[in-house]
């Protein structure tokens, strides 16, 4: 016996149970295939999708990130103008402003 008759007599076995029935349907082969492809070789493939989620899911923790900031940032400012004390505080610490006569020590 040849190995093709063995393999002719296996796909005629496995042609006649229910799930070689519908494994071997021109119809679910070429549907498979397309899934496949769609899925790994197309432009627009799982990977590529998944990637994008990522990518939207961290800008739009910057997002949330950056407003935080900016609000902190006009509570901040809002209380420089009002008053004249912080302001001069403000610039002391963040700039080491002095007034005539006087040194400052910075001490790391």
């Amino acid at each position: 016996m040849s190995i093709f008759t063995k393999i002719k007599a296996r796909y005629r076995w496995f042609r006649q149970r229910p799930l070689g029935k519908v494994l071997l349907n021109k119809y679910f082969i070429v549907g498979f295939i397309f899934v496949v492809w769609i899925c790994f070789f197309d432009t627009n493939n799982v990977g590529q999708m998944l990637r994008a989620r990522r990518t939207l899911r961290s800008q739009r923790q910057q997002i949330e990130f950056y407003e935080r900031e900016i609000s902190q940032m006009e509570r901040k400012l809002e209380q420089l103008k009002s008053q004249r004390d912080s302001l001069e505080k403000f610039a002391r610490e963040e700039y080491f402003y002095l007034q005539d006569g006087e040194e400052v020590y910075v001490i790391k």
